[in-house]
């Protein structure tokens, strides 16, 4: 909390406070929608302070899989060998 602005907070904490009344609805459709605008806001500061720690910026670099010993990448896909034992 203490890398962001109040700014930056600001829109987390109205986006957090608007989805706590939109559970007490109990609206399903209300519900996704705000988590889903919840999860907007805290992308946008997690990608800020991932830039001021010196990370490479989202969408830079390498986005493939190679070498990573199978482990499963961003779209849920495993890198691994197969052998039939018939």
């Amino acid at each position: 909390g203490d890398k962001l602005s109040e700014s930056d907070k600001a829109g987390v904490n109205a986006a957090i406070e608007k989805l706590k009344e939109t559970v007490k609805s109990g609206n399903s459709d209300s519900i996704k929608r705000d988590t889903e605008e919840l999860s907007k806001a805290f992308y946008a500061i997690s990608e800020k302070i991932y830039g001021q720690q010196g990370g490479p910026q989202p969408g830079a670099g390498n986005s493939g899989n190679a070498g990573n010993g199978g482990a499963a990448g961003d779209d849920g896909v495993y890198d691994a060998e197969f052998t039939d034992k018939n």
